[in-house]
């Protein structure tokens, strides 16, 4: 009897008394009560695990799903899975063998998170349970994915059980179980909520603290500069040896593999690298033969081999730092330098919007969950027309061009990037190098955040913590926790908010994003370069609302005064609990009233109303619609006096500079006799002070600054 033929047969064996059910064949291979169906997979050459469907599962309570304490449980799940491959409701087509495998993914999954929840009944899953489902499911994904992408192939496995509850609804009424009390998810399909739990998950990775990301990207974009240009000079010395032409000495034309060693390595030893202008000594010690700490013998070939591989880690995190490419696209960047223009041919230059500025895009081909291959642009910064500073992005696709193109070479690849596969020294024949894997190139930018960035200075606790204690893992493993979404989202958060603390090309670069952004429609439809923007736009929003429901922060401005106003309900909505709950609470009330900041150096926007927002109001454009500000008439005076303004004490710089610099200025005027006719600058400083009062700046301090200032323009 064939698989199909028992299923035919046995149509309605789900609907039988419990007795009748133990050794009821499932399959000509299976019964009913076995701890695994095997179905016959008429597919030629399918691995039989692919048509199984297993039902020993560890429970979080500790036991096994086949225990007699789960029998309800287990009773129901097994009615669910055999009426979808026997009789399926809703019109829908039955199941097929080869499709056991990813049903048991997702009924093994919603088993578990019943019994974690104390569920143990269709009927029990309201849309309160759903919505704590769907939640739930977002945050695992969060945490134990650690690819390019939050899979919504995964989520949309682990959906799909609660749909089939749904659809079977009629036949497990039939059999005695009692339905879901309403259709899950609003009708939304698995599809649909697949794409909305990534979304959710994405939101819950938490956002990589300044205190680890400031240095990362620091120390990744100086890494391209003195020792990049160390690394190059060496590799073309070497370059040389390998490339040398036969000789006629009379000991040989000395071009053998092992004279090339040889000379490579006095090459290696008696090359001084560059003196680093703030410690004025080199760099870099010169290359010998050292001892690492798990005692092996590091030959200069071996940390060539590593200074190599580390300038391409570093140009591999600033790219997907400054243009926030997925991990999956950077792998797959094309080599080669156009002979006119001088940049990568991947590389493309437009006039921006206002013809002010030259607007760089790098152009990727997207196949990764896409049903055919299709071209995407991604900004990767801007100068202003005629200038010839290159974007950090473009002049690290450079670097590598020039870095790797011996290998490329060997390997006789067109793509930009490789990865070695012997284990000692660099490749010398193309068996040792290969197309570079997403996974091997995560593993470098975390050796290089391991040995290039020290964070043993850090105290245990960020600024502004997501969780308690959340340097402590970034501490304890040298960066190595690092995720690829993290290493994305680089560019978000500091395109959206432009850190002083960064060095000041990779500032000047996020300006430059920020103005691109602004200035208008350089991503086209390219929504891969979108989403880290709005995650982490929901992220800053989320950590706004924790940090003032935990009482961390003070914030300011109309908006922050009905904020503060309405803490006790924040607290009720987002709770006070460590451990993230209350981050993931924050997290999860933005995503469900869709409540997002917009950033500038002077403040947020939170337009609750749209139509009160004064940028608008000024340009004629208010609108219930238009809830992004309008950058035209967006300024410091317009914004401090708007409805929807907000400042917190990352804003404090900003206003204690532009408080001092009034201040100073008004005082100045009243003593030549000019204060009313300056009276606009007084205003600005008070209401710079009141802001400033209100996030608890130290008033005081700046005001000898200003009685200072005062003295020494006497003087």
């Amino acid at each position: 009897m064939t698989a199909f033929a028992t299923l035919s047969s046995n149509s309605r064996l789900h609907l039988r008394h419990d007795a009748d059910l133990r050794d009821a064949p499932v399959s000509p291979s299976s019964k009913w009560g076995d701890a695994r169906w095997f179905f016959d997979n008429p597919v030629p050459g399918a691995p039989s695990s692919a048509s199984m469907l297993s039902w020993d599962l560890i429970l979080p309570d500790g036991r096994n799903l086949l225990d007699e304490h789960h029998n309800s449980l287990l009773d129901w799940l097994r009615r669910l899975a055999w009426s979808l491959f026997a009789s399926p409701g809703n019109n829908a087509q039955p199941l097929s063998p080869g499709s056991a495998s990813t049903t048991s993914t997702g009924l093994r999954y919603l088993a578990s998170w019943l019994v974690q929840n104390s569920y143990d009944k269709p009927d029990q899953l309201d849309p309160a349970a759903l919505a704590s489902y769907r939640d739930d499911l977002a945050y695992s994904l969060a945490e134990d994915s650690d690819g390019d992408d939050l899979s919504q192939a995964q989520a949309n496995l682990r959906l799909r059980p609660i749909i089939a509850l749904w659809q079977q609804r009629g036949e497990l009424s039939a059999a005695g179980i009692a339905p879901m009390p309403q259709i899950p998810w609003g009708g939304r399909g698995a599809i649909e909520m697949a794409r909305e739990v990534t979304a959710r998950a994405d939101g819950y990775t938490m956002p990589l603290p300044d205190e680890i990301a400031i240095p990362v990207l620091n120390r990744a974009a100086d890494f391209l500069g003195q020792p990049t240009d160390d690394v190059l000079r060496l590799q073309a010395q070497c370059d040389a040896i390998n490339d040398r032409e036969p000789t006629d000495h009379h000991t040989g034309p000395g071009t053998s593999d092992v004279y090339k060693k040889e000379l490579r390595g006095e090459a290696l030893k008696a090359f001084i690298f560059s003196r680093n202008p703030q410690t004025g000594k080199p760099w870099h010690d010169r290359l010998k033969i050292v001892t690492n700490e798990r005692g092996e013998l590091i030959y200069p070939a071996q940390r060539f081999r590593q200074l190599l591989l580390a300038v391409r880690d570093a140009a591999a995190i600033t790219i997907q730092a400054g243009t926030g490419m997925r991990i999956s696209e950077i792998c797959g960047l094309p080599a080669g330098i156009d002979d006119h223009s001088g940049l990568p041919c991947c590389v493309r230059v437009l006039p921006s919007f206002t013809g002010l500025n030259e607007i760089f895009l790098i152009r990727t081909v997207i196949s990764k969950m896409e049903d055919t291959p299709r071209e995407v642009d991604w900004l990767a910064g801007m100068r202003p027309k005629g200038a010839s500073d290159l974007p950090l992005p473009v002049r690290a696709i450079i670097i590598l061009d020039q870095l790797l193109e011996r290998y490329r070479q060997m390997l006789r690849s067109d793509r930009l990037l490789v990865q070695f596969t012997n284990l000692r020294g660099l490749p010398v024949r193309s068996s040792s190098v290969a197309q570079i894997r997403s996974m091997s190139l995560l593993k470098g930018m975390r050796d290089f955040v391991e040995e290039w960035v020290d964070f043993t200075s850090l105290p245990d606790q960020s600024e502004h913590p997501a969780e308690d204690n959340d340097l402590v893992p970034y501490k304890n493993t040298n960066g190595r926790c690092i995720r690829s979404h993290q290493f994305r989202k680089f560019y978000a958060n500091f395109a959206l908010s432009v850190d002083p603390r960064l060095l000041p090309a990779v500032q000047m670069h996020f300006h430059h994003i920020s103005q691109a952004m602004t200035e208008g429609h350089y991503w086209g439809t390219n929504l891969l370069q979108i989403e880290p923007l709005s995650t982490t736009q929901r992220q800053h929003t989320a950590l706004l609302l924790y940090e003032l429901a935990t009482g961390k922060t003070l914030v300011s401005g109309r908006m922050g005064d009905q904020l503060q106003a309405s803490i006790e309900e924040l607290r009720t909505k987002i709770g006070v609990r460590g451990g993230g709950e209350g981050w993931r609470n924050a997290i999860s009330l933005v995503f469900e009233y869709d409540i997002r900041l917009w950033f500038v150096p002077h403040g947020k926007c939170l337009p609750l109303v749209p139509q009160a927002m004064r940028c608008h109001q000024l340009a004629g454009t208010s609108s219930w619609l238009n809830k992004e500000p309008n950058y035209e008439t967006r300024e410091p005076g317009v914004c401090a006096g708007c409805p929807s303004f907000v400042i917190d004490s990352k804003h404090r710089i900003f206003w204690e500079d532009r408080f001092l610099a009034n201040m100073t200025a008004f005082r100045a005027a009243v003593r030549a006799g000019n204060g009313d006719t300056f009276r606009v600058i007084g205003d600005r400083a008070a209401q710079a002070r009141a802001l400033l009062v209100a996030i608890g700046a130290d008033i005081g301090a700046l005001e000898a600054r200003v009685d200072m200032e005062a003295v020494d323009g006497r003087e």
